[in-house]
C-alpha cells in the first residue's frame, strides 16, 4: 500500500506543472480582442491573432501568456506549426511551450503568415499577463494600460493574486469605462 501511495504521489509531483485552465485561457484572448476592437477596427480576413504561454519561473511556478495581433505583411520568422480558429479570427502559437494549450483551439488549414513585404516598423499592441500556480494574476504589461487591462480581467472573472500591484503613474491611466460593458 505504501508503495502504491508513494508511486501516486510521485507521479502526481512530477506531473503538476503551471498550466492554464482553459476558460480563463479564453477569456484573456477575448479581453485583449475587446480591448483592441474598441481602439480600432480589427481585420479578421488580414489580421492574425498570435498567443504564447512560457513558464516564467519554475521555481515559482508563474507562467505568462503574450496575445497580440499582427499582420501577415510585416511578419518574418515567426515559428508556428498549426493555424487555429478562435471565433472567427486566425490563431497562431509561435513557440508554444505547452502542448495542452493546442487543444484548447480548432485546428484549420495550415498557412504561411510570414510574408513580410515592407521594413516599415509596424507598431503592435500586445498584452502580457503573468499568472502563479493558482491561476491568479500576478503581473500585467504594458504597465500604462494595466487599470483597464485590469478591469476588463476582473470582468471577466479572472482572479487576481494578494500580490498582484497596481502601478499607477502621474499621467493618468486611459479611461477604461468604454472598455468595460
Amino acid at each position: 500500500m505504501r508503495k502504491i501511495l508513494l508511486i501516486i504521489l510521485i507521479f502526481f509531483f512530477t506531473f503538476n506543472k503551471s498550466a492554464i485552465k482553459k476558460q480563463d485561457l479564453h477569456n484573456i484572448i477575448k479581453g485583449y480582442i475587446e480591448y483592441i476592437s474598441k481602439k480600432r477596427k480589427v481585420d479578421k480576413k488580414n489580421e492574425i491573432l498570435a498567443v504564447t504561454f512560457h513558464d516564467q519561473t519554475k521555481e515559482k511556478s508563474e507562467y505568462s501568456i503574450d496575445v497580440a495581433f499582427f499582420k501577415p505583411e510585416f511578419m518574418e520568422g515567426i515559428q508556428y506549426n498549426n493555424v487555429y480558429i478562435f471565433e472567427g479570427y486566425k490563431l497562431i502559437l509561435p513557440n508554444n511551450e505547452c502542448k495542452s494549450i493546442e487543444k484548447m483551439f480548432k485546428k484549420v488549414a495550415y498557412e504561411n503568415f510570414n510574408q513580410k513585404k515592407t521594413i516599415v516598423n509596424y507598431d503592435f499592441e500586445n498584452w502580457h499577463i503573468v499568472l502563479d500556480k493558482k491561476d491568479e494574476v500576478t503581473f500585467l504589461s504594458p504597465i500604462p494600460i494595466s487599470g483597464c487591462m485590469k478591469s476588463i480581467l476582473m470582468s471577466k472573472k479572472l482572479k487576481f493574486s494578494d500580490s498582484y500591484e497596481d502601478i499607477t503613474f502621474s499621467n493618468p491611466s486611459p479611461d477604461c469605462s468604454k472598455f468595460i460593458h
